[in-house]
């Protein structure tokens, strides 16, 4: 994925040596191909280009607050000096950052007209932060079989404004369901393997680092692409703004579609986000998974390569390796940081995840209690069947490990000291030193 490549295969594991050089589609080896002469010229990684493109696209020219510009000029500066992008890849990349300018535009334009959208109440949210692994979705999707609680299904994290003037009101969402439907099929073709690592379905509730696309505060490029040099610069940028902007996203969202149910939020990155996310949301009820974070690291090793197949030609277990450490280090070291600052008043739910795997409607109802709300008896059943339809669903085999992507156990485990203390954890016995 990146220029430098770390990866000699004859030294890699047999499951890296699998993930170095793996099978992939003849549609994706074609449209590679078919796109190799012209991919460069077409889909060029240059700020100002990309600004004009959305411009031309929306026929509009005001993109609010600028801070942005600093994001999309260091994003663009990454990609351009380190990543070894294929055709297919260098196409989808460059979509998605201009689909996220053209949604910046839609909104700020949209705001100017509508302004009293930016009075809509977002009342107490429930925001789920916690590391891959450790039964985020799970318990946002069991917390979403109370029909009190409003998550942002995966079409609307793509797709948040409809195709026709955003104004007019209720919205039609069908064509933006069917595309998200289309885009799972999509990787049901092309990369299954993806799909039974992160289970997705159109109408699911998903975490929201798309929907801060349009702010440019979301970690979606980093943990999709891997690119070291912005990672850096996003860890100490300052991110206010981007949640602000976030919450007015919201805002557009309860206008548009109605309802004023409260809003029930996941995302990792939101661990090292403490302070914007809650400057944004001072009413949240915040409620942290705890697990061993050796578990998040290999995961989201495994996941980062197994997607390169789409954006690169040259897979680099290694490579997912050495970004998935140094994402879970910052997640993990910044919410420590965090966690207990004076000012950082909002009611926590501690939720371990053995726990939450032994009693999860148990846990559910501590939340709701959190939160205010009271577990009824329709929301009860609710969450017994979907309990039961999780239970039926089939799940990949884990079948990796922290030494196929070179993870260093006794380097993270020193790392994660803090956090094994703060919340009494026990260091996994099956990642042995």
């Amino acid at each position: 994925m990146l220029k430098t490549t770390r990866a000699e295969f004859d030294a890699l594991t047999p499951v890296g040596q699998a993930l170095a050089r793996p099978e992939v589609p003849e549609s994706l080896t074609a449209a590679n191909e078919r796109l190799r002469d012209t991919a460069e010229a077409r889909w060029p990684f240059e700020p100002q280009r990309l600004l004009e493109a959305a411009r031309e696209a929306t026929g509009l020219d005001d993109f609010g607050d600028d801070y942005f510009r600093e994001a999309l000029d260091q994003l663009c500066a990454s990609i351009q000096n380190e990543l070894n992008l294929s055709p297919v890849g260098r196409r989808n990349l460059h979509g998605q950052i201009l689909d996220h300018l053209v949604q910046r535009l839609r909104f700020v334009d949209l705001w100017k007209r509508q302004p009293e959208i930016l009075d809509e109440p977002i009342e107490a949210p429930i925001i789920i932060v916690g590391l891959p692994r450790s039964g985020t979705t799970f318990l946002q999707q069991l917390l979403a079989a109370d029909e009190r609680l409003r998550p942002i299904p995966f079409w609307e994290n793509l797709a948040p404004l409809p195709a026709h003037d955003p104004a007019i009101r209720p919205p039609e969402d069908a064509p933006l369901i069917a595309q998200a439907e289309a885009n799972v099929e999509g990787l049901r073709r092309t990369a299954p393997g993806l799909l039974a690592l992160h289970q997705l379905g159109a109408e699911d509730p998903e975490e929201e680092i798309y929907l801060l696309g349009p702010a440019f505060a979301t970690t979606v490029y980093e943990w999709v692409y891997m690119v070291p040099g912005f990672a850096s610069w996003f860890a100490k940028a300052d991110h206010r703004a981007g949640y602000r902007f976030f919450r007015q996203v919201l805002q557009t969202l309860q206008w548009m579609r109605g309802g004023r149910r409260r809003f029930l939020l996941k995302a990792p990155q939101h661990m090292e986000q403490l302070v914007p996310l809650l400057e944004a949301f001072p009413d949240a009820v915040v409620v942290e998974t705890v697990r061993d974070p050796l578990t998040a690291a290999s995961s989201l090793a495994n996941l980062c390569c197994y997607g390169q197949r789409l954006r690169t030609e040259r897979p680099d277990p290694l490579a997912a390796g050495v970004a998935s450490e140094a994402i879970v280090s910052r997640l993990v070291q910044s919410y420590i940081r965090d966690r207990d600052l004076p000012f950082v008043d909002a009611r926590f739910v501690t939720v371990p995840f053995a726990n939450l795997m032994r009693e999860p409607v148990a846990l559910a109802e501590r939340v709701l209690t959190a939160a205010g709300l009271d577990l009824t008896d329709e929301t009860r059943a609710e969450m017994q069947r979907y309990l039961d339809a999780n239970e039926g669903k089939e799940r990949a085999p884990v079948d990796y490990g922290p030494a196929d992507f070179g993870i260093d156990i006794p380097r993270l485990r020193d790392r994660f000291q803090r956090y094994y203390a703060r919340f009494g954890l026990s260091p996994d016995p099956k990642f042995a030193a």
